[in-house]
């Protein structure tokens, strides 16, 4: 059996973050003292998940080696995840690959979760995110996407932008764990739209595509995409609110 590797996407230039984000991208904020990428790279470690790569751009050289592989998205600044995740070329050929945003903490519980699914493509994603949103927001679905899971676990719909509350069953959290099957998949996906303007998931065109956008089109495509339930025990720093948020929260995580 493979042993699980593991990709930060920490590339972008965390503008909702500012002024905390003016001289690095959002997994080097500290967090209770430690920054984000430390306290993912230490989980990883505990776990077993040693092989870690970091994808890089907006002041790229702030982010210490780490002991990691680094992967570098030229195009920060005018792309987005899917582009990021596409960079990190040699961590796409085999798997088990866990993915995870370089702007989330999450519990020993969470990732444990993700390690022991099975499948060509399993998402996190938080039954209980009402509470936490309306924390984060004013009203809890002022930033909710869709999620809508099937009797089976699989995820049906990902990522629409203001969809009817109905179809907010939970929240994505930013973190995937794609098998072999599913790194194919996204390389076909990935294959089949670079250097065209091609639109996937809910209409981007690839190059501006959320990780959702890529989630959906797997989807689309027929590729089995399932839903790993959690309950809290995770935190998004995108906001000034949400790293006063993460402060009291990560005090509250499990093992």
């Amino acid at each position: 059996m493979s042993t699980t590797r593991s990709i930060i996407l920490s590339a972008g230039q965390g503008q909702r973050l500012k002024p905390l984000t003016d001289d690095r991208p959002k997994g080097m904020v500290p967090v209770a003292g430690r920054t984000i990428i430390e306290r993912q790279l230490e989980l990883f470690r505990s776990l077993g998940v040693t092989d870690t790569a970091i994808v890089k751009g907006f002041c790229a050289s702030s982010i210490p080696d780490h002991g990691t592989t680094h992967y570098m998205n030229p195009d920060f600044a005018t792309t987005n995840m899917v582009c990021s995740l596409f960079c990190a070329t040699g961590h796409l050929d085999r798997g088990p690959v866990i993915v995870s945003y370089g702007d989330i903490l999450y519990s020993g519980s969470v990732l444990r979760a993700m390690l022991a699914s099975t499948g060509p493509v399993s998402v996190a994603v938080d039954l209980d995110w009402k509470g936490y949103f309306g924390e984060r927001f004013d009203d809890p679905y002022e930033d909710a996407e869709s999620l809508v899971i099937g009797p089976d676990g699989l995820i049906r719909s990902i990522g629409q932008r203001a969809p009817a509350h109905a179809d907010v069953q939970a929240q994505y959290i930013g973190l995937i764990r794609f098998e072999d099957a599913g790194l194919k998949a996204i390389r076909d996906v990935r294959d089949s739209v670079i250097g065209t303007p091609t639109e996937i998931g809910w209409g981007r065109p690839w190059p501006k595509a959320f990780m959702t956008d890529l989630l959906q089109e797997l989807v689309n495509r027929g590729v089995p995409v399932r839903a790993v339930p959690i309950r809290g025990q995770w935190c998004e720093i995108d906001s000034p609110r949400d790293f006063s948020l993460a402060e009291k929260r990560i005090g509250m995580f499990t093992a």
